[in-house]
């Protein structure tokens, strides 16, 4: 009976380490994949404010050429409102 008893806690003792090694893998599964995450949308966050910018330049810059009348028209379209309803 004791053999018994012994063999079925060890078997107890033996699951319940396994039981916390793999959630203790898991959640440093789960840690790393929202890290991971994380930086793929700070990335993309910090691509697309570069991205803003360039565009309000490249509209600024375009805005500004088009106020005089003297140059030549060279067939640029003012898409500054589509650009900046995009980033915002």
């Amino acid at each position: 009976m004791l053999v018994k008893n012994t063999r079925n806690y060890i078997q107890y003792f033996l699951t319940l380490v396994m039981f916390t090694f793999l959630r203790c893998i898991l959640r440093c599964f789960v840690v790393l994949l929202l890290d991971v995450l994380g930086v793929l949308l700070l990335s993309y966050v910090n691509l697309l404010y570069y991205v803003c910018i360039a565009v309000f330049t490249l509209d600024a810059g375009l805005l500004a050429r088009s106020q005089y009348s003297e140059r030549p028209a060279t067939g640029h379209q003012d898409l500054g409102f589509f650009f900046v309803s995009l980033c915002l």
